[in-house]
C-alpha cells in the first residue's frame, strides 16, 4: 500500500499549505482557506510529472478524506476545493519569477466532497460504560481501563453470534461504525479480524482489543489473537491472554506513577525565520539525532497561533512540556498576548492549548 502523507508547510488560524507526500516523494500541493463555521476554499495541484494516472486517485481520495475531517472539525457550512493535474504554467515567488512553460492540463475537477457522516471524526470520544461482569481486575484497574474507552468513546455491538463465531460493530460516540470485528471461537482460543474505516493509532487498537476480550468469559477462554485490517491489509496483528491484560494495566498505572517528562531531555531549535513565520525542530536526547516534531508558528500579530507536527506523540504530559518549552523559545522572538498552539500526529488533531500573556510574564 502506497505512503501518502501531507506535510506541512504554513498553518495559520484561517488557512494552510501542505505537501502532499507519495512514497516519501513530493507530488504536489494541498492549499485551504477557511472561516469556522462559515466557508472553505481551496486547490489541490498535483504535478503531471511526479506521478502517474493510475496513482493520482490514491492521493484524490487521500486529500479528499483530509478535507472531510477540516469540515467536520471546523463545522464548515460551505467549501469548494479545485483540482488540477498538470504542469506549472508559472510560479510568483518572492525573489524571481519562474519563465512560463507549456501549460499541459490533463483536467480539473472539483471535489465532490463525502457527506458528514460518511467519514470519521474519531480523535474525540467519550461515554463508554464498561462491563464488570466475571472481571477479576481490581476496583482501581476496572476504573483505569473505565477512563481509558471513556476518552474513547468506544462502544461494542453483538450484531450476529452462534457457539462457534460472534460479529461486532464498533460504533463512537456521534454512532459512527468505525469497525467491524469477526472472531471465531476455537476452544478455549479466539481468533479474528478487525477491520478498520481508517488507520487505528496503536492506543485505539488497544482500547477494542480491550472492549472484546473483556466481552469473553475469561474462564474459558485463554488465548486472543486478532488482526488489524485497514483498506484489506493488515496492519497489526495483536495476541494475549487475560493474564496478558492484567499485565498491561499494571504497567500502565506502574508507568503513570513514575514517568514525569524532563526539561533536560527536550530541545527546540529555531531552523527558519520568515519574518511572520518560525520554524522549529524539537528534538529528544533519548530518541536521537532526528527530531520528533516540527513547530511552525504565525507571528504576524500578538495572538500567536501554530501547530506542531509530531513524529513521535509521546504523552499529554510530553506535549505540555514541549509546548512550555517552545513558549521560552518565542518569548526571546516577540511581545504577544495570546498563543493558541495545535497539536498534530499524522495529520490528525491529538491535542491543543491557549496560553495566555498574564500567566507566564
Amino acid at each position: 500500500m502506497a505512503d501518502i502523507m501531507l506535510r506541512p508547510d504554513l498553518k495559520t488560524a484561517g488557512g494552510e499549505v501542505c505537501d502532499i507526500m507519495y512514497n516519501g516523494e513530493f507530488v504536489g500541493t494541498l492549499t485551504l482557506v477557511y472561516r469556522e463555521s462559515d466557508r472553505l476554499k481551496g486547490a489541490i495541484h498535483l504535478e503531471q510529472q511526479s506521478i502517474t494516472i493510475v496513482n493520482k486517485q490514491a492521493v484524490y481520495d487521500f486529500a479528499q478524506s483530509y478535507i472531510q475531517d477540516v469540515i467536520d472539525a471546523l463545522g464548515i457550512a460551505e467549501c469548494e476545493v479545485t483540482v488540477s493535474y498538470s504542469d506549472y504554467d508559472f510560479v510568483i515567488v518572492t525573489d524571481h519569477a519562474v519563465q512560463p512553460s507549456p501549460f499541459q492540463e490533463d483536467f480539473i475537477n472539483s471535489v465532490d466532497l463525502l457527506h458528514d457522516d460518511e467519514l470519521d471524526y474519531s480523535w474525540l470520544r467519550e461515554d463508554l460504560s464498561l462491563d464488570e461482569e466475571d472481571s477479576e481486575l481490581s476496583p482501581e484497574q476496572l476504573d483505569m481501563l473505565e477512563e481509558r474507552k471513556k476518552e474513547q468513546g468506544y462502544e461494542l455491538v453483538i450484531v450476529n453470534e452462534n457457539r462457534s463465531s460472534v460479529e461486532y460493530h464498533v460504533y463512537d460516540k456521534d454512532a459512527e461504525l468505525i469497525a467491524e470485528a469477526v472472531l471465531h471461537i476455537y476452544g478455549s482460543e479466539v481468533i479474528g479480524d478487525i477491520s478498520w474505516k481508517f488507520d487505528p493509532f496503536d492506543e485505539e487498537m488497544d482500547i477494542v482489543t480491550e472492549l472484546m476480550v473483556d466481552d469473553f468469559n475469561e474462564e474459558q477462554t485463554d488465548s486472543f489473537v486478532f488482526h488489524m485490517i485497514y483498506h484489506g491489509e493488515t496492519v497489526d496483528t495483536v495476541e494475549l491472554t487475560h493474564i496478558d491484560m492484567l499485565d498491561l494495566v499494571d504497567d500502565i498505572q506502574s508507568e503513570d506513577d513514575m514517568w514525569i517528562p524532563m526539561r533536560d531531555d527536550y530541545s527546540i531549535v529555531l531552523v527558519r525565520d520568515d519574518l511572520d513565520t518560525l520554524s522549529y525542530e524539537i528534538y529528544q536526547t533519548s530518541y536521537g539525532d532526528l527530531p520528533i516534531g516540527t513547530a511552525t508558528v504565525d507571528i504576524s500579530s500578538r495572538q500567536l497561533t501554530g501547530f506542531i507536527d509530531f513524529r513521535e506523540p509521546g504523552d499529554s504530559d510530553d506535549r505540555e512540556l514541549i509546548a512550555t518549552l517552545l513558549l521560552d523559545e518565542l518569548d526571546k522572538e516577540k511581545e504577544y498576548e495570546t498563543f493558541n498552539l495545535s497539536m498534530l500526529y499524522r495529520n490528525k488533531l491529538i491535542d491543543e492549548i491557549l496560553f495566555e500573556t498574564e500567566q507566564y510574564h
